[in-house]
């Protein structure tokens, strides 16, 4: 990211530590703390005027501590690619599962899960069943 397209904020709220979730970044403020962020999320944080303000000074001092502004929306940006990462496995496994058949489906759910489904199931219900097992331990 280019300091070229930053805007400087300010958080003038009260919670400290204040950790931005509704715009994924990640970024962690405390009360008064100005940080140079991408003018789109900039643009965002703002609409929230009651805890944002534009920032009248300069560009803080980026430094190279963990804590820095830059290192925190990467961080965020590779917590969203993970979780990208995992949905697309469990998309991947759940498509093979609907390829599956009663059998097949049976010993998946013995084999990954230790969960015996019975016979007399219908392959669809036998199908929701696994799916609600990924969802509910994760992929095995």
């Amino acid at each position: 990211m280019h300091t070229t397209d930053r805007v400087v904020v300010t958080y003038t709220g009260k919670e400290s530590p204040f950790i931005e979730r509704n715009y994924n970044s990640g970024l962690e403020f405390a009360p008064n703390q100005s940080r140079a962020v991408p003018a789109d999320l900039a643009s965002k944080l703002l609409r929230h005027s009651d805890v944002f303000q534009p920032s009248k000074g300069k560009a803080p001092k980026e430094d190279a501590a963990p804590d820095s502004t830059e290192a925190q929306l990467l961080a965020a940006t590779e917590r969203q690619s993970q979780a990208a990462a995992l949905l697309d496995e469990r998309q991947n496994v759940v498509d093979q599962i609907q390829q599956m058949d009663k059998d097949a489906l049976r010993e998946y759910s013995r084999t990954k899960y230790g969960q015996p489904l019975h016979h007399n199931l219908s392959a669809e219900n036998m199908r929701a069943k696994v799916v609600g097992m990924i969802d509910m331990y994760g992929l095995i």
